[in-house]
């Protein structure tokens, strides 16, 4: 009886690391979604115009399209990879959808409280981000097979750790 409960005791402790990492990923998400660094309102919806124009022009505006559509595409990247561990359906499809469905909303937000550009570039490279981050899961899966969450919860810290010192390297 007392390996059990020892047994229980571990699953639980991992069970609240893997959330509790899970929700700080989400507060840095908002924190960097929603901070009101400037109050205006712009509107995007022509897919890939805001990406064409970055990557078009001068040497200046290179290093914050880089770190714009990598920030994009990084920020989504763990949301696919909780998505898929956290829903009963691992269907790549759904969950991209799922993903960006949630950058919609992200964007809509953004625009009615004057939190910076609604662009539907940002939509298209959060969902890549996200299916990134599902295809990452569907890998660790087939490494890790039934220890996937002991794996996510191992790396995912490690992961956000150097993803984010990645961006602030990106934005010197």
């Amino acid at each position: 009886m007392r390996i059990k409960e020892q047994n229980q005791k571990k699953y639980l402790f991992h069970n609240v690391v893997l959330y509790l990492v899970f929700a700080f990923y989400l507060l840095i998400l908002f924190l960097l979604l929603f901070h009101k660094a400037n109050s205006f309102r712009s509107v995007n919806l022509i897919p890939l115009f805001s990406i064409t124009r970055y990557l078009s022009n001068d040497v200046l505006l290179h290093a914050f399209a880089l770190s714009n559509i990598l920030g994009n595409i990084v920020l989504f990247l763990p949301l696919g990879v909780y998505l898929t561990l956290f829903n009963r359906n691992k269907n790549i499809v759904i969950n991209t959808f799922l993903i960006v469905v949630i950058s919609i909303m992200v964007e809509i937000i953004q625009y009615i409280f004057k939190v910076g550009a609604t662009d539907i570039d940002d939509v298209i490279l959060n969902g890549i981000g996200g299916l990134i981050g599902i295809i990452i899961y569907k890998i660790l899966e087939l490494i890790f097979k039934g220890k996937t969450r002991r794996a996510i919860e191992i790396i995912a810290p490690v992961g956000g750790v150097m993803a984010f010192a990645a961006l602030v390297i990106i934005n010197m």
